[in-house]
């Protein structure tokens, strides 16, 4: 499977509108963010009382350039939330940390 479709991402902003690309929005308007997998447990992050600031993922490649692996970080007032595709786990860090692999 692609491993860029074991996990797609859906933001729910304050009006109910349901953002599942780079649409331009204002971070504070998150009220939710998934990771939703045909494969894996699904993933729900609820801002209540702490703010969204980004996600984006990293890719990792072989030396071949083929995908070897894909983690999708959420960054937030509070936390940082990493998701890893090829396995469905999850690492939560404080703000200030970041992952290096």
């Amino acid at each position: 499977m692609d491993l860029k479709k074991i996990y797609t991402y859906e933001i729910e902003l304050i009006d109910g509108t349901i953002i599942t690309n780079h649409n331009n929005f204002k971070p504070e308007d998150a009220v939710r963010i998934s990771f939703i997998s045909p494969i894996f447990p699904r993933h729900d992050i609820i801002f209540s009382g702490f703010k969204f600031i980004k996600r984006f993922s990293r890719n990792f490649m072989k030396l071949d350039c083929k995908l070897r692996d894909m983690l999708h970080c959420v960054i937030t007032d509070k936390f940082r939330f990493y998701l890893k595709v090829t396995t469905g786990s999850v690492l939560i860090l404080d703000k200030d940390y970041d992952l290096y692999l």
